[in-house]
């Protein structure tokens, strides 16, 4: 709600309508068709670059409307009329009727693909409707130029010789964007678009940080995917993959063992990979035969620090201590220290949940219970946590001012992300009192909870960007110094 509110008041929003921003047919100068030309050769900007958003609508006219229009001739649409060289209003029956799926469209198709050439996938969304059934999964992975020149030859165009110029407006963003593309953040991907994803990852040639949530497979295309991922040459310093399990999403997820095969490759290219740094494979239904697979091969690692494998996965204590204790030895300052997921509580214990697929109880945690517990407890204390993400973790007020409270001792948090919970006014206003005496925050996304009020929602803002523009000026302060050999 916070960056809603932003973008809503504060930010300038530009709006770019494809059709209407173009000289359509029938282009009658010669000025009119330079600038249409100009605008193709590179359209694809509007659709992939990393600072715009894509939002389809991709439904018809829904047919008891259409119907209603051609039997009703009072109605008419203002369209280009080629025989008279001008705009005329015509009822529906006398223009040509094209009901074309907008996916079986050829320059629709194009639009779909430029967008889904961006790093973080959230960024290409249809508004008009759901892109998935329930319990389905929607997401998409950029096209290699060989297989969209393939989907093209199948796509509907008004115009077919429009096919080439797509084709290689395609090529061209393609290799643009995805061979400098540093970061991939990935979703609901169905098993047809982890299989393309596999092999469009040799050209992302720098990338460095790879996450992919809720995704379905096999466990053989989730060894190929770690083997593509980590091959000799790779850049990567963070991977996340989470949710093979549909068991905690609500859909279907992938095969028995993909979780299992995820940790095993992992653990097969850790011994000669220098790269990763963090790794987080929560929810992938990993068991012991995985887990050890994964510890025995972080055993001949020395560069990774962090590594989050112990919710949604079922590794046991012994195995769990063995990966801390190798991360210890590589630098990691602890069992205290901040992990960029939201298991930060590693010490609090486990209360018992069923399981969808359980007769009987099992060993799940208590988000609700740890924070409560924890903000009093652990942070509180704790100096050395300067992040912390609970989001997704069904938190409400009293979990918030539990936090609040925590906030009025604790000077070592900088940045905060409650997003996705069931906060409320009371837990927002709870929050808000507790950073008018706390300076040191400077990040705090609300985004997604329950209604917020724009009063507090804009005071809590201001208090943020305020302590974030003092701590930006006292680090500019601090570098213009001399540097001083001794300090007291």
């Amino acid at each position: 709600m916070v960056s809603l509110y932003q973008a809503t008041y504060v930010s300038e929003i530009w709006l770019f309508y494809d059709y209407t921003s173009l000289y359509q047919f029938e282009r009658t100068t010669d000025a009119q068709e330079q600038s249409f030309q100009r605008a193709m050769d590179n359209m694809h900007v509007m659709y992939s670059h990393d600072f715009s958003l894509t939002l389809r609508i991709e439904g018809l006219t829904p047919e008891p409307i259409w119907k209603a229009m051609l039997q009703d001739e009072t109605q008419k649409i203002p369209v280009y009329h080629e025989a008279s060289k001008s705009i005329q209003a015509l009822p529906l029956k006398d223009l040509m009727e094209n009901r074309t799926q907008y996916r079986g469209r050829g320059w629709c198709k194009a639009e779909v693909e430029w967008s889904s050439a961006r790093g973080i996938h959230a960024q290409n969304q249809r508004i008009d409707g759901s892109d998935q059934a329930e319990g389905e999964l929607a997401g998409r992975v950029p096209l290699t130029p060989e297989a969209f020149a393939e989907e093209m030859r199948r796509a509907d165009f008004t115009h077919r010789n429009d096919e080439g110029a797509v084709i290689l407006l395609q090529k061209k963003i393609f290799f643009e964007k995805v061979t400098r593309c540093p970061e991939v953040i990935l979703q609901q991907l169905r098993e047809a678009e982890v299989e393309q994803l596999v092999k469009s990852l040799q050209h992302y040639q720098e990338l460095r940080s790879f996450q992919l949530n809720y995704f379905q497979g096999t466990p053989a295309l989730a060894q190929r995917l770690v083997e593509e991922l980590l091959k000799p040459d790779t850049k990567l310093e963070e991977l996340r993959i989470t949710y093979a399990d549909g068991r905690y999403g609500g859909w279907k997820g992938s095969m028995p063992g993909t979780g299992n095969a995820l940790a095993e490759a992992l653990g097969a290219k850790l011994p000669v990979n220098s790269t990763l740094k963090k790794i987080e494979l929560s929810y992938n239904d990993i068991t012991t035969q995985g887990a050890e697979a994964l510890l025995a091969g972080l055993r001949q690692n020395k560069h990774i620090t962090e590594m989050d494998v112990d919710y949604g996965n079922d590794i046991t204590e012994k195995v769990r201590k063995g990966i801390q204790k190798v991360l210890t030895a590589n630098g990691a300052p602890g069992e205290t220290t901040f992990t960029r997921f939201w298991n930060i509580f590693p010490k609090v214990g486990r209360v018992a949940a069923p399981r969808p697929d359980a007769k009987g109880p099992s060993a799940f945690p208590s988000p609700r219970i740890k924070v409560q517990h924890e903000s009093q407890n652990y942070l509180t204390r704790n100096m050395s946590v300067t992040w912390l993400f609970l989001g997704f973790l069904h938190l409400g007020d009293a979990e918030a001012q539990a936090l609040a409270a925590m906030l009025r001792e604790n000077r070592s948090l900088t940045w905060m992300n409650l997003c996705n919970n069931r906060i409320g006014e009371t837990g927002a206003q709870a929050l808000l009192d507790s950073l008018r005496e706390n300076r040191q925050i400077v990040y705090l996304n609300l985004d997604a909870n329950r209604q917020i009020s724009a009063e507090v929602l804009k005071e809590i803002q201001e208090i943020v960007a305020s302590n974030k523009a003092v701590q930006e000026a006292n680090t500019k302060q601090e570098a213009s110094e001399p540097l001083l050999i001794e300090r007291v």
